[in-house]
């Protein structure tokens, strides 16, 4: 088996070092991309028509939740009088 020397430990902080300095950046970027993305504002017509299509499929949710909960088990099938 091939024992740890102190080349393989360069070799692995060099890399982990190349790692953090090219991956930083990229990090860095993409952290002020997602914070740079706020709310969609109060008067994009956008907006207010993905409102009222979320709130018109809350209903139509809420009706089929209804309609399940009252609706009646079937009836069971009558038993069928064949010899076996």
């Amino acid at each position: 088996m091939h024992e740890f020397t102190i080349v393989d430990l360069a070799g692995l902080v060099a890399a982990g070092w190349v790692f953090v300095r090219v991956l930083g950046p990229v990090a860095t970027a993409l952290a002020k991309r997602i914070e740079g993305r706020g709310p969609v504002p109060a008067d994009d017509p956008a907006a207010h028509q993905l409102r009222e299509e979320l709130e018109e499929l809350h209903e139509r949710l809420d009706f089929l939740e209804r309609a399940l909960a009252t609706r009646q088990p079937p009836p069971e099938l009558p038993q069928a009088n064949t010899p076996v």
